[in-house]
């Protein structure tokens, strides 16, 4: 790939994302067993394995990348560094709440944005031995990690389903029932689940959308998400040969409130379905975004 005159060299990027995701995958599953939790808000937990992963990662790009901004789910962000120049978005444990009850779906998202537009990331399912990278222009990869020594198998080119029809499709979906807009999301998973072939919640953002990126699920609806949530997902969506928007249809940039995601074959089937610019505004997550 050679280097950018106005940035950093991007293959050094794509290897260090996957060195981190490697990096903090480990620390977490060393962590689960013993990690302590602690509450943010009434159903959303936190761990000291959140805050371990996140001091591992800022302090590998602050001293790689001294000048870049950061914008990471547990410490202080603003929409400016979001559109930096340069710019990691992180989630160094996304699923915290299934970590925390000791199930293994929960993972690590690190991205590398550039004045506002993903450019590459990863996703790493530690418990599973499984990252995905992706870059864009250039498709999305997985690798995995050899049982015996614990190194990652070569990369192999991911791709969506081939799926057609919303009646075959398999949908992963992520709402927050306990909290505002509760009830809207559970009644727009109504909607969608009497036109598919049924509608999974896994509990974790990182794993919706790199199933589909995987070809494993065919679409997935985030109702509500931060950008560290979808950053590195999207992106390896989109390389994968998958399509992206909100929840109304409209392309999704890194500051949207919502995300639906799909092979592309039954994204508009699903955005009918999903009927959300006909139901009330959720903290701007429907018609009015």
């Amino acid at each position: 790939m050679g280097s950018n005159p106005i940035g950093p060299d991007m293959q050094d990027i794509d290897s260090f994302i996957l060195d981190l995701l490697v990096r903090s995958g480990r620390l977490l599953a060393q962590k689960q067993e013993r990690a302590v939790s602690s509450n943010k808000g009434a159903h959303d937990l936190v761990t000291d394995a959140d805050l371990a992963s996140e001091k591992l990662i800022v302090s590998a790009i602050r001293e790689k990348y001294p000048g870049h901004a950061i914008y990471s789910e547990e410490s202080e962000r603003s929409r400016k560094d979001l559109f930096a120049r340069d710019c990691w978005v992180i989630d160094p444990l996304d699923g915290t709440n299934n970590y925390a009850y000791g199930f293994p779906i929960w993972g690590v998202s690190v991205a590398y944005a550039q004045d506002g537009d993903v450019v590459a990331g990863g996703v790493g399912y530690p418990m599973q031995g499984i990252y995905l990278t992706a870059h864009r222009g250039e498709g999305a990869y997985k690798r995995e990690e050899k049982p015996k020594s614990g190194k990652l198998g070569r990369a192999r080119r991911i791709a969506v389903s081939s799926r057609a029809g919303l009646s075959k499709a398999m949908v992963l979906v992520c709402m927050h029932l306990s909290s505002e807009g509760g009830e809207a999301h559970l009644a727009g998973v109504g909607r969608v689940a009497k036109h598919v072939f049924n509608v999974r919640n896994l509990g974790a953002a990182v794993f919706n959308l790199g199933y589909v990126a995987s070809g494993l699920a065919d679409a997935s609806v985030e109702f509500r998400l931060q950008p560290y949530d979808g950053a590195a997902g999207a992106l390896l969506v989109r390389e994968a040969g998958g399509k992206v928007s909100d929840l109304c249809g409209k392309e999704w940039k890194l500051d949207s409130p919502s995300l639906v995601c799909s092979n592309g074959k039954v994204h508009d089937e699903l955005i009918n379905a999903l009927d959300w610019k006909q139901h009330p505004n959720v903290r701007g997550e429907s018609g009015g975004h």
